[in-house]
């Protein structure tokens, strides 16, 4: 995917190289690749002039018998993010390039008072793009945390973090388009949270901080609503078929300590309905695990049995806390609605007409089971 970004920003330098003069009014945007900044990283806060941009490059290979540069990172305050940017372009003697940004981050300020301008300039701006992924940031500006970020610079942290929600089933991240979508069908949406976390002996991680996900960030109307922590955060990824790869840790009666490794989730929602009204939301959800790890004995029945009623416990507990919370706000992020429209079709005028007044009081009924595979 980098690869043919690079290209894209590559190919204008290759059209020029053998021709002058008009071609140079068809490519307005040609750069010369040695005299750019690839910017993978942006940060977007609030400010007293309005906006402020922080922009990271990965930090720089190096070649043979010549050593590798530091990630460069850029800031600027202006009225909008357009103008910070452009104000970054005078910045030393090489172009600014935005094209290849993977990841936005979103100071808890500037999610406060909505994604509606972020993203329509995003929609809208000739480099920028809309696959970008976005992150909140909570506890302090976004462009603050690039200093969180390690040796590799913002955007190798940030994709290790989107590795890590791959692998191990951590909060998963979103692209502007997808977040974009979804705010324009109902106002609500989803996205990852980031804070600074202390690096612990042992990580691997320079400095004293580290950005680290926390859970998610809920957006109403398109502004945030609340946040979304542990085992909130876990039940609304089984809600949404997520968590494949995460590690439950337990400990079993008679002390023998197991992790198990979640391999599949499947969740399905279904309205409940009382002569005509809705009344209730029916979840049902099946997870199947892998044990990862097996102290203290071998694996028998009576454990397997006591390993699959946890797991179940522990997942009904996380999706009744997320469901609590989305209600409480009254921020259908899931978007159960058209999730359940789909499990009764003949219902879904009756369930678009009731869903928006009946969501906070829905009744829950949740059936939670969970299989563990023999070893």
């Amino acid at each position: 995917m980098r690869a043919g970004r690079l290209w894209a920003a590559l190919a204008p330098v290759v059209l020029l190289s053998g021709c002058a003069g008009p071609a140079t009014a068809l490519l307005p945007y040609a750069r010369e690749i040695e005299q750019t900044a690839l910017m993978e990283a942006l940060a977007v806060d609030l400010a007293p002039e309005g906006v402020r941009a922080t922009a990271s490059s990965s930090a720089r290979a190096g070649t043979e018998g010549a050593p590798g540069g530091e990630p460069l990172v850029l800031q600027s305050a202006a009225e909008t993010v357009a103008a910070a940017c452009g104000r970054m372009q005078t910045y030393g003697a090489d172009n600014v390039f935005f094209g290849d940004v993977e990841h936005v981050l979103l100071g808890e300020e500037l999610a406060e008072e909505g994604l509606w301008d972020l993203l329509g300039h995003m929609a809208r701006d000739p480099e920028l793009r809309l696959e970008a992924e976005l992150w909140v940031v909570e506890g302090e500006a976004a462009g603050a945390l690039f200093d969180a970020a390690g040796d590799g610079g913002a955007p190798a942290r940030l994709s290790a973090l989107e590795d890590d929600a791959r692998l191990l089933g951590a909060p998963a991240p979103k692209t502007a388009r997808e977040a974009l979508a979804e705010l324009l069908q109902d106002g609500c949406t989803l996205l990852p949270l980031l804070a600074r976390e202390e690096v612990r002996e042992g990580q691997g991680l320079q400095g004293e901080g580290t950005a680290a996900q926390s859970g998610y960030a809920l957006f109403r109307g398109g502004r945030l609503a609340g946040m979304a922590r542990e085992k909130e955060a876990h039940g609304m990824d089984l809600l949404l078929d997520r968590g494949e790869g995460r590690l439950l840790a337990l400990s079993a009666p008679d002390g023998r300590e197991t992790s198990l490794r979640l391999a599949q989730v499947r969740t399905a929602v279904r309205p409940v309905f009382q002569e005509g009204a809705l009344t209730g939301l029916s979840v049902t959800c099946r997870i199947q695990a892998e044990v990862a790890e097996l102290r203290g004995g071998g694996m028998d029945e009576a454990l397997r049995s006591w390993l699959e009623a946890q797991a179940a416990r522990e997942a009904g507990e996380s999706i009744a806390a997320a469901l609590a919370l989305c209600q409480r706000l009254e921020c259908d992020c899931l978007h159960l609605g058209p999730r359940a429209a789909l499990a009764v079709p003949w219902e879904k005028e009756a369930l678009k007409e009731q869903w928006p007044a009946a969501f906070a009081g829905l009744e829950l009924q949740l059936d939670v089971q969970a299989a563990v595979a023999r070893m």
